[in-house]
């Protein structure tokens, strides 16, 4: 009984210097993950209990996942636990069209529901209303950064190099940004009080993160480059940020990024498709691993969850599609892993 007992506390006890090694962020990616994955295989118990187990060892909640919680607690049945993910859902300022989606349509005739939809709504119109001119200085930098990129795609679409004059301001509008959320706080999803992926104040307003990615994939000065490269890291790991939100502006910014692999899964013509062969495939899932991306084959799994299954759930793992200009070498080199049920879906 000893020996037994010595052979179940070690693994226990590596896991937890595991957990207790990473950082915040980390701890709560690694349960979502486990969530997520569950949810994949169709084990929404296990689910729920990761999902549980990411809440309250980090203290971090992120609307998507609540959300899915939700969805998971109602396909298994439990009520108790579904009405508290759909309260705190609420609480995150999702607006109360959210609710209505079909996925939902057993509680409509209860009260309990009807007062959670109230709640939403009210604390979503309060949070825009505290966050208003936040939000508009925030929507002036990207207008200004609009006008740049404007002129940089059509009187300067031929030209190797921008004015100096333009280059400058460029730079400039990215550099007040930077600074204007270093004193205000960034755009995240605690710091507005609401869900701006899921919720109905999604279409209301443009966040700037199109300024930082354009710096990233166009701009000269590498140290500002890196210094909005930290600012992601950063708010990746403090549980600011959630990482799948940031995986296009990584990608597309690799070259201040390391590169993460994404290149490897393709869309063409409503399938999906993976390259065989990843060169540095260990380099690539270290570079994931830094930025927590999770693995390929992880991601891979929830992209074909994503377009490929009839389901309730926000997954938001996408893929920039790229044209396929040599179609024999494409089909030779890549193997299909899932068929599109819907091909409009981006």
């Amino acid at each position: 009984m000893k020996h037994l007992a010595l052979f179940l506390f070690f693994p226990l006890l590596i896991y937890a210097n595991h957990l207790t090694a990473q950082s915040i962020g980390e701890q709560y990616d690694y349960f979502v993950n486990k969530a997520e994955l569950s949810i994949i295989d169709g084990n929404y118990k296990q689910a729920l209990a990761k999902y549980n187990e990411a809440f309250t060892e980090t203290g971090i909640e992120f609307g998507i996942d609540l959300y899915n919680a939700a969805v998971c607690a109602h396909k298994e049945n439990d009520k108790e636990q579904f009405f508290l993910f759909a309260n705190r859902l609420a609480d995150r300022g999702v607006g109360v069209k959210l609710f209505e989606r079909k996925v939902f349509e057993d509680y409509r005739g209860s009260r309990a529901f009807l007062k959670i939809k109230k709640k939403a709504e009210k604390i979503m119109q309060k949070n825009l209303r505290a966050n208003r001119q936040y939000l508009l200085d925030l929507d002036e930098f990207r207008k200004q950064d609009s006008v740049y990129n404007k002129l940089r795609l059509t009187k300067y679409r031929d030209s190797w190099e921008l004015p100096d004059t333009l280059e400058v301001l460029f730079r400039n509008n990215t550099i007040n940004l930077f600074n204007y959320i270093k004193k205000n706080g960034y755009y995240s999803e605690k710091k507005l009080g609401f869900d701006t992926t899921l919720g109905d104040c999604k279409d209301d307003f443009k966040l700037p993160s199109i300024v930082f990615l354009h710096y990233l994939e166009m701009g000269k000065d590498r140290s500002l480059q890196n210094e909005i490269k930290e600012m992601y890291i950063s708010g990746m790991k403090n549980g600011e940020i959630k990482p799948v939100f940031l995986t296009h502006d990584i990608e597309m910014g690799n070259r201040v990024f390391n590169d993460i692999g994404n290149y490897v899964f393709n869309i063409f013509e409503c399938e999906i498709y993976r390259l065989r062969k990843i060169p540095e495939l260990d380099k690539v899932n270290k570079s994931r691993e830094m930025y927590l991306q999770g693995s390929l084959d992880d991601y891979r799994k929830k992209l074909v969850f994503r377009y490929c299954c009839n389901n309730d759930f926000e997954f938001h793992y996408s893929i920039i599609s790229s044209p396929v200009s040599k179609e024999d070498y494409f089909y030779t080199a890549s193997d299909v892993i899932g068929k599109v049920k819907d091909c409009s879906v981006k």
